[in-house]
């Protein structure tokens, strides 16, 4: 496989005037290196440079699978150097080549295999790709690294649950695995943010999206809220609020709370670097984040990067924060101020959000303050004042989530999934949330929390009813496939999910509205019915119990 890149041929030609300028640099990579696809790519950009004398070219070297889409936490490092080997004389005759066959890229605009030397750039890198594994694999100094935005071969789709009621509102929580190898999602639910006034009437929720690991996720989500009420500024909120019986956030208490947010995410990203900085191998994890306090007169939200909070009021527009992408005017001037440069909507065409907890490795400009780094852990911070006639309720979710689902699709799943669940109320809710976004093809971890206020959507009974009519159908119809398929002699290694979908849509597609949230379940109603299958037929143990039979996956 051969690549060539008219954009980089003069600097490397300028740069090694002495060698012959026909022979094509070879990167090696050793015998031990895992397989790749024989459809990866392998991406180059130019290695930045103070001066012209260049005594090695160095490449950045990122070689993605074909068929998966990267995310925000297949970055690339930028101090991680590919050295292309010298190893080779440049008199030595090279090898015979087959009959060129011209192909067109369309990414280079040139004509790959042609025979004419006049009218091509010459090739600066000859890359093997041998048989592949369905892995993304990143080339380091360490070698090549596979843990970030790799993807499983089929989804783990047990969930983590949480809720609970007080202070005036309920919420639940829902978290999934998903496609990724590794869970590096985290949050935060607390009822009450401490025992001291004005803190035991206030709530606090928020959720943090890791990437590149899940040391930054998981520690902020430790730390965070002692970080924010011991910070300055909310003592000082403490204080303010002391004389007043109502407890409600006037003009001043509401400046110091917006001090005290930005200032205490600042804290916290100074106490995730030591953290990161004691762990060896240099963890280079980050994480974004997304928080809420709920006052008995405001909700106040908080937020860096591109998870996002949505609040919904009756009868009005729904409102989301802002993504903090590179490619936002805003945030593209702040990256090359302080020294970096935006390619591909990502920073040095790496990582996809401008705004994170960690990722310190865009941090370190020392003539430039914490909050005007490439990488900035400053958040946008909102305030709503609340109304207790219209509130709805308030959703903080990763980008597992937004996705596969904008702000008002989110929120007309929302409100009629909560019209409906009888059984299992607000978690039932969040679990069916993250079933309709692996349904429409979310490949990432997912965490939904859903905040629900006086105003928030009831059951309708009478949709309710209707809907466990069409639920009953599907769920006989999937039953009577596992019996048919068993009574044709079929072994029980066939009675997985995607069988029983398969066999379900070619043989009974009818069964399936057409349009509705229903039909962004069925996946879920058949997991159900094949574990609920799976346990009754399962032979019992040595302690009575039913195990699971082998080839029939436990759900």
């Amino acid at each position: 496989m051969l690549l060539t890149c008219a954009s980089m041929t003069n600097t490397l030609n300028n740069n090694n005037n002495n060698n012959a300028a026909s022979k094509p640099r070879e990167l090696r990579v050793s015998a031990s290196t895992p397989r790749l696809a024989d459809s990866a790519t392998a991406c180059f950009l130019p290695r930045p440079h103070s001066s012209s004398s260049i005594q090695n070219d160095m490449l950045f070297c990122d070689v993605l699978n074909a068929s998966s889409t990267p995310s925000h936490a297949d970055h690339i490092p930028s101090d991680l150097p590919v050295r292309l080997s010298d190893e080779e004389s440049p008199s030595a005759s090279p090898p015979p080549s087959p009959t060129p066959v011209p192909t067109f890229s369309r990414s280079l605009g040139l004509c790959l295999g042609s025979s004419s030397d006049d009218d091509q750039p010459l090739p600066i890198a000859t890359v093997s790709v041998p048989k592949p594994e369905l892995r993304t694999w990143r080339i380091t100094s360490a070698g090549l690294v596979s843990t970030m935005g790799a993807f499983l071969d089929k989804p783990k789709t047990n969930k983590d649950n949480d809720s609970g009621v007080g202070q005036g509102l309920k919420y639940a929580m829902a978290t999934m695995q998903g496609w990724r190898v590794d869970m590096e999602d985290a949050h935060v639910a607390e009822l009450s943010m401490g025992d001291a006034s004005p803190f035991s009437s206030w709530s606090f929720f928020a959720v943090f999206d890791g990437h590149a690991g899940s040391v930054a996720a998981e520690f902020a989500a430790t730390h965070v809220l002692q970080t924010l009420v011991e910070g300055e500024h909310l003592q000082q909120v403490a204080q303010l609020l002391a004389g007043r019986e109502d407890g409600r956030l006037c003009e001043e208490s509401c400046q110091l709370l917006e001090k005290g947010l930005k200032q205490g995410f600042l804290a916290l990203d100074d106490k995730i670097r030591e953290k990161l900085d004691s762990i060896m191998g240099k963890d280079r994890s980050g994480t974004t984040a997304v928080c809420a306090i709920v006052t008995p007169s405001h909700i106040v939200v908080a937020n860096l990067g591109d998870s996002r909070a949505v609040f919904s009021r009756r009868d009005e527009a729904t409102f989301g924060t802002e993504d903090h992408k590179p490619c936002n005017e805003k945030e593209r001037q702040r990256i090359i101020s302080a020294g970096g440069s935006v390619m591909i909507q990502r920073i040095n065409g790496s990582l996809a959000v401008s705004r994170a907890l960690g990722d310190f490795e865009y941090k370190s400009n020392t003539g430039v303050s914490p909050a005007r780094q490439q990488v900035s852990p400053e958040p946008d911070v909102y305030f709503f004042e609340r109304q207790s006639s219209t509130d709805e309720y308030l959703i903080l979710a990763c980008d597992g989530i937004y996705d596969v689902m904008s702000n008002d699709e989110l929120c007309a799943f929302v409100h009629a999934r909560m019209e409906v669940a009888k059984e299992g109320g607000m978690s039932k809710v969040c679990n069916e949330v993250l079933d309709a976004c692996l349904q429409k093809g979310s490949r990432d971890n997912m965490t939904f929390l859903l905040v629900a206020f006086e105003a928030a959507p009831v059951v309708q009974e009478e949709r309710a009813k209707e809907e466990e009519k069409q639920l009953a159908v599907i769920k006989s119809a999937l039953q009577d496939i596992i019996e048919e398929s068993l009574q044709n002699g079929d072994s029980k290694e066939e009675l997985c999910v995607e069988y029983v979908l398969r066999t379900l849509n070619s043989t009974r597609p009818e069964v399936v509205p057409v349009e509705g949230h229903i039909r962004l379940l069925v996946r879920s109603i058949a997991e159900g019915v094949v574990a609920e299958h799976t346990r009754s037929s399962a032979p019992p143990s040595e302690n009575g119990e039913k195990t699971a039979s082998p080839g029939i996956p436990a759900q």
